[in-house]
């Protein structure tokens, strides 16, 4: 039986004992075709219910009235039947217990309702942030390919890791490049991808960056217009953040 806004009525109208014979066989037929959507609302209308009830502060009747309801039994006699109630406190019961299984109901919609908000946001915030990537990625490749003088470089692996390829497109008037690497392997927690650019035969320090799952990597370097020429490049591993003059292997290194 197909799930509707019928059956968590039902659902909520049982934690208060209020169904019908009929509408019990409903709602145990529906359960038993195993809708997890009403068993977690009966569960936590259950404990609603119960957090309602334990929230309200116990109270002891004064000495007095404990006298005078003894006083009233008098002797010892025969029970009898109690009296029934009057029609109009059992109609202020019902009213009162159909308010209470509407307010549970609802503040379980708005909660369910507000969770599936939240969940659009983060896919949204998620797809927002592939998207400035991709638009990044694009001004990243007009700003540096475009420029008359860019020239393409190759690089080249080496151990620990021999596969690993990067091409370097280099403007010498922006000072500025990016990189394009594949079959880098994924490094352990605390460590990143490093470039330098060799100025004078010196290392000079490109920026950081991290590769993907695939071994993958796209990046620009960082504003190097101190540098008067970029004679190399090469690419090491380093820790979180990069170092001032690099300390690990050397896995890429330009090839001529």
């Amino acid at each position: 039986m197909p799930h509707s806004n019928r059956h968590e009525e039902l659902v909520s109208l049982q934690v208060l004992s209020l169904l019908g014979p009929e509408e019990a066989g409903e709602l145990d037929r529906h359960l038993e075709a195993g809708c997890r959507v009403c068993e977690d609302l009966s569960v936590e209308l259950k404990q609603s219910a119960a957090a309602l009830a334990a929230s309200v502060p116990a109270r002891r009747a004064p000495p007095r009235v404990r006298e005078k309801i003894l006083a009233s039994l008098g002797p010892a006699r025969p029970l009898e039947r109690p009296a029934q109630a009057k029609p109009r406190s059992l109609l202020w019961v019902a009213a009162a217990a159909v308010l209470l299984a509407a307010l549970l109901f609802d503040d379980w919609r708005l909660r369910r309702e507000r969770e599936d908000l939240s969940g659009r946001a983060a896919d949204l915030a998620s797809r927002i942030e592939k998207k400035d990537a991709e638009l990044a990625r694009r001004d990243l490749r007009a700003r540096v390919l475009e420029s008359e003088d860019v020239r393409l470089l190759f690089l080249g692996g080496k151990d620990p890791q021999p596969r690993a390829r990067a091409k370097v497109f280099w403007s010498e008037k922006a000072k500025r490049g990016f990189v394009v690497a594949a079959n880098l392997e994924p490094l352990p927690a605390g460590r990143q991808y490093q470039l330098w650019v060799f100025d004078k035969g010196k290392p000079v320090d490109a920026g950081v960056f991290d590769a993907d799952e695939a071994g993958r990597a796209l990046f620009e370097s960082k504003d190097l217009s101190a540098i008067a020429a970029a004679e190399n490049f090469a690419v090491t591993v380093e820790p979180q953040g990069g170092v001032p003059q690099p300390t690990g292997p050397i896995v890429l290194i330009g090839v001529s």
